[in-house]
């Protein structure tokens, strides 16, 4: 965490971890909107007054789903710093660099367009398709988003359906049309509906906030790409080239 803190606020900061500031302001909001909502005793009533207790279900999973998009942002801003530092030492080198042995994505990217264009190589690489695989495999990373967001609507409209369901039940209370049968039929129509409409508002809003978070993570994956090919066209290719005459 200390490190993470130094690389987001340390006057060498690069702009890699904006998307995790961003994040990060985010929840901020968020939160101060649940402790607001709680306080008027919205949430209170919303956890209560749900006896399907889905709105448990996607307040847990909207949290889970939280934490891991936190996890892909770290992981993608070292990615996007690796891209940076790429495209500041390409653009002042001078000879072909040495293929990176780093685990990253970049790296194996900058090593793979490299041994691509040696000159013991038969067939030339395509630099465009190594590109493309890149961004496949970013993007792979935060396609869990959209899951997520979609399980989360879905988890309202069954919360939508169970409460109709139990709105539907409570009509057979009603073979006797004395006032203590109509009363407890109404409650469990009135229980039903809460269902119905608590559910759909959770799926609807949880939904929407997670989606925000993801849209975070995949402004950050293009950021990556666009940086990527802009090193990759304009000074390692280049490079390539200039040593592949030179042999």
């Amino acid at each position: 965490m200390a490190q993470l803190a130094a690389a987001v606020t340390g006057s060498g900061r690069d702009g890699a971890y904006d998307a995790v500031l961003k994040w990060v302001l985010l929840m901020a909001l968020i939160t101060v909107a649940t402790v607001v909502s709680y306080d008027y005793g919205l949430l209170t009533y919303l956890f209560s007054a749900d006896r399907s207790r889905i709105t448990v279900l996607i307040a847990v999973l909207y949290l889970a789903f939280s934490a891991h998009c936190l996890w892909i942002l770290v992981e993608l801003a070292r990615e996007y710093r690796r891209a940076l530092q790429f495209k500041a030492d390409l653009a002042t080198a001078r000879k072909v660099p040495a293929p990176p042995r780093g685990g990253g994505l970049v790296d194996r990217y900058v090593a793979d367009v490299i041994r691509s264009r040696e000159p013991p190589s038969e067939v030339e690489g395509s630099a465009h398709l190594l590109m493309m695989s890149l961004g496949a495999s970013f993007r792979r990373r935060t396609r869990i988003g959209t899951y997520g967001t979609d399980l989360l609507y879905k988890l309202g409209m069954l919360g939508t359906m169970v409460g109709f369901v139990m709105m539907l039940n409570s009509m057979g209370d009603l073979s006797n049309f004395d006032v203590d049968t109509l009363r407890g039929a109404l409650q469990k129509m009135i229980a039903g509906m809460a269902v119905s409409l608590l559910t759909t508002i959770a799926g609807l809003i949880g939904g929407i906030l997670l989606r925000l978070e993801y849209n975070i993570a995949d402004a950050l994956v293009t950021d990556i790409s666009q940086t990527a090919v802009s090193f990759t066209e304009v000074s390692l290719l280049p490079l390539l080239a200039r040593g592949e005459r030179n042999v």
